[in-house]
């Protein structure tokens, strides 16, 4: 089962980076009724929950189904783009098509490993030596 992480203090571009990892799609966040930047939180773009919220997602449901079900509860409004950061225009789809119709790529050995405990506790990276 898929589920998507929310926190107050996550930012749009890693709301974004979890679509992409959940789903294989990308997302656009509204911020009242403009799309928000990608440093913006989501308590800035209307997330009300003070903690980590862990909300499965339901692949059987269709994108408007899914994308309603988000902003009732969260109280932010997004939407579901193909690749090319442009709406799906079929609304009825289901969730579990769009990673179906997505091409496969080559796994890398690799993996962008953001922790969102870090938001939960407010710590700092700490700081490393880095030579090349």
């Amino acid at each position: 089962m898929k589920v998507l992480k929310l926190h107050p203090l996550m930012t749009i571009s890693l709301l974004q980076m979890q679509m992409q990892r959940l789903l294989s799609c990308n997302v656009a966040v509204y911020m009242r009724h403009s799309l928000a930047n990608a440093f913006d939180t989501l308590k800035e773009a209307g997330f009300d929950d003070e903690n980590l919220v862990e909300f499965p997602i339901d692949e059987t449901l269709s994108l408007r189904e899914f994308e309603e079900e988000v902003e009732e509860r969260f109280n932010f409004t997004l939407e579901l783009c193909n690749k090319d950061n442009k709406p799906f225009t079929n609304k009825s789809q289901h969730l579990f098509q769009i990673s179906s119709s997505q091409p496969k790529k080559e796994e890398k050995n690799y993996q962008l490993d953001i922790s969102l405990d870090m938001l939960m506790n407010n710590r700092q990276f700490p700081s490393q030596n880095i030579s090349y």
